[in-house]
Parts: structure tokens; sequence; C-alpha cells
């Protein structure tokens, strides 16, 4: 398969999106309630745990309720491929609102679903299927969302509309936390295990059912809409992808798997890990994430914009290259210390934005405009549930041996590997993304 080249016809394409505002608001805005969906799960895993599990040992009922989350991210890779296939050739609008759909519906399934002491083994059987669903949603999501933004980027500002894809992963994440602490200064821990977990669920599905009637209220991609129905294949896009863009598919495959797995550590679980293991108040806890999580949430769209100027590969080295020397040292200094932990987990995630606030950029500009939603779906999701959605489970299963420190030492060699990845790759801040193929 041939890619088309660059023209002025694309670039014009590119540059006169309409209702540019409204639409940018619409994938933020759903992005940001599926992120929200996707993320309570692990924000208040430590409290309904032994409401799904046999609640007579605690450790054992929080690694099963991260076994679940676990595999929720192995069908993230069928959603990538599946839903991407979709996004290539129904439209971005068409996939993204069948995502949001898919994870709200099962986020209020977990907001009412019966306990372990009412219904036994089916309750975490309930709670199993209802995540594998969110995680088919998440994969189609990603491939979607990324390609949509960067098909209605103005020129010269791609790295920082895609890296606002991470910024409002952030801002639900951000959503969650704040709930997290306001319910933890509000209820009682025994409150909080017996109903108080339930409430951000419940918000969720409402916000969710929002979310989809202001993303089926926009327009289609520009860029998506000019591309030749020719060129996007009507069978066997999968064979296509790894014969005609091996080296592209294995490059998004290696970048996330460096990015994932410290995204789901130092976002996702710290939290968890804070309260659990540090024995950090778990008021204190969610203040500290909450900052951290701003932090993060700003400074991508900086770094996005910087490396519109720079290039991605200078800006991506500061977490692969630099995180692989400094991961172990920081996490070490962890203690029940709420200035320690705020220093830390703002290092962390200046680190991680360092990455996230160019990899989506990287991503869309390794494949042509037909087959983009499918190219970065597929190997992205499958290095997220690879390494990003056991990365809870092991560093659980690891500290409750005595084995952090090894852990880090993993994600050290992840992110080095990531760094190699970034290293082999050409810079594309400058092409039209219509442009780039093999």
């Amino acid at each position: 398969m041939t890619t088309s080249a660059a023209s002025p016809h694309s670039e014009k394409v590119a540059a006169q999106q309409p209702r540019l505002g409204k639409s940018f608001t619409a994938a933020a805005i759903g992005n940001a309630v599926e992120w929200y969906d996707w993320t309570i799960y692990s924000t208040f895993a430590v409290y309904f745990s032994v409401q799904f599990f046999d609640p007579s040992d605690p450790t054992v009922a929080l690694l099963s309720t991260f076994g679940i989350f676990a595999v929720g991210f192995f069908v993230r890779p069928l959603g990538g491929w599946l839903l991407g296939i979709y996004a290539d050739r129904k439209g971005r609008k068409a996939a993204l609102s069948l995502t949001i759909i898919m994870m709200a519906i099962p986020t209020f399934v977990i907001s009412f679903a019966p306990t372990y002491a009412t219904i036994g083994l089916a309750a975490p059987l309930v709670l199993t299927m209802a995540r594998l669903v969110q995680g088919f949603a998440a994969g189609g999501e990603s491939g979607g969302s990324m390609a949509f933004l960067s098909e209605i980027a103005p020129p010269g500002k791609r790295g920082m509309y895609t890296s606002m894809w991470y910024s409002t992963v952030a801002a639900g994440m951000i959503i969650a936390t704040v709930l997290g602490y306001a319910l933890s200064r509000a209820l009682t821990p025994a409150q909080m295990s017996t109903f108080g977990w339930r409430i951000p669920f419940i918000i969720g599905g409402v916000a969710g059912l929002i979310g989809l009637w202001i993303r089926r209220s926009v327009d289609e991609s520009r860029v998506f809409e000019a591309a030749d129905d020719a060129l996007r294949p009507s069978k066997n896009p999968l064979v296509i992808l790894f014969r005609d863009y091996p080296r592209q598919t294995v490059r998004v495959f290696a970048l996330t798997a460096g990015a994932s797995v410290g995204f789901y550590t130092f976002v996702s679980y710290l939290p968890t890990l804070l309260i659990k293991s540090i024995k950090l108040p778990a008021d204190q806890t969610f203040a500290v994430h909450t900052t951290a999580l701003f932090v993060f949430m700003i400074a991508l769209p900086l770094l996005g914009r910087l490396s519109d100027t720079v290039g991605r590969r200078p800006v991506g080295f500061a977490y692969t290259f630099g995180g692989a020397v400094a991961i172990v040292p920081l996490t070490s200094m962890l203690e029940p210390s709420f200035l320690t932990a705020l220093l830390v987990d703002i290092v962390l995630m200046l680190l991680l934005a360092s990455m996230y606030g160019v990899l989506a950029a990287l991503m869309t500009e390794q494949f042509p405009t037909e087959m983009r939603a499918v190219g970065i779906g597929t190997p992205y999701n499958l290095a997220t549930a690879v390494f990003g959605g056991t990365a809870p489970f092991l560093l659980t299963w690891l500290a409750g041996r005595g084995q952090q420190a090894t852990y880090f030492g993993y994600v050290a060699v992840l992110m080095a590997i990531a760094g190699v990845a970034l290293l082999l790759s050409k810079e594309s801040h400058q092409h039209e993304i219509t442009a780039i193929g093999r």
C-alpha cells in the first residue's frame, strides 16, 4: 500500500476544520468522562474489593480485584482492532459515540452490582463482565480519538492538540481523585467500603450519557472525509497493518510498553500504593495525587507544543532515558510524609508528561488516514494490556513480598526500551499527517 503525498489541498483541509472549538470540546469531554469511568475502578478498589471477594483476607481480595483490572486490559487490543477498523471505515464520530456508551452502561452495572455476601461467586463474575466491556470500549477510544484530534489540529500544532488527549485523561482522573478525597473526608472507612464507593460509579454512568449526547452533535473530521475511499482496506486490515507497516507497528508497541507501565503505576495505582504500603492517610494521599495530576494535565499541552517546535524525540527522551536512571531512586524516597510524597509524585508526573506530551502525535504520524485508527489502536492497546494492565497486580504482589524495588527496576528497563524505539524513530513533526506512511 502506498500513501498519498502532501498537497495544498490536504493542507487546506487540515487548516479549515469547521467548528473546531466544538469538535475539540466534544472529543475532550467525552474522553474525560470515559477515563473517569475507567479510573474509578483502580481509585476505589481498596474499598470495594472486600465487597466482591471473600472479606476474610483483604490482601487476597485486593489482588483478585486487580486481577480483574488486568483482565479488562486484555480485551483492549480486540477493541482497538475491531473499533479501529470501524473508525477507519465508518468515521471517527460514529466510533467515538459507540465507545462512550459502551463505557457508560457497565459503569451503571458496577454501581448497582450485588456483593459477595449476597450472591457469592456471581459477584466477581458480574464485575469481570462489566470490565471486559469497558476494556473493549477503552481500546476503541484510543485509536479513534487520537486520530480525530490529529486530523482536526491546525497546521504546526498537532503535538499540542494530540497531547490534549492525555490532558483529558488526566482531567477524568483528577475528578476521580477529588471525589475520592471528598468521600474519604466525609465518610468513615467502613462507610466507604459498604456504600461510599458506589457513588462515583453512579456519577460516571450519568456523565457518560451526557458525553454521548455531546459527541453525536459534532462534525466528522474533514481529513477523514477527504480521504480516498478506494484506499480504505475492505478486507484483512490487520494483515495489511503487519505486512505494510511492520516497523511502525513495532515502534508504537515499544513506545507504549515503556509509557503505559509508568502511567498505570504512577497515575492509576499510586494512591493504592501510598495508602496500603507507604501508610500515608487516605485524605493526604488523595490531596497529593490530585495536585500531581493537575501538574501533569497542565504540563502535557505545553510539552506537546514544545515538540511542535523542537521535535518529538528531544521531549520524549526526558522520560525514556531520564526516567530509566531516576525511577528507582525516586520511588525509594517514598515515605508516610505529605511533603515527600507530594514532591516525588510531582516529579513522576513531569517525567510522564514528557512522554505523553508527544506519544499521541508520534503514533498518529506513523500511519496514513485510511489506516490510522487501527494502526494506533492495535499495537497501542496490546502493549497497554501486557505492560500497563498487569502493573497494579505485579506491584501489589512484589510489594507484599518485600520486593518493591525489583518492580521499579523492571519499569526502568521498559523505559529504556522505549527510549531505543524513540531513538530509532524519524522526526515527523513538520510533516502533514496524510503524508506519513511506510
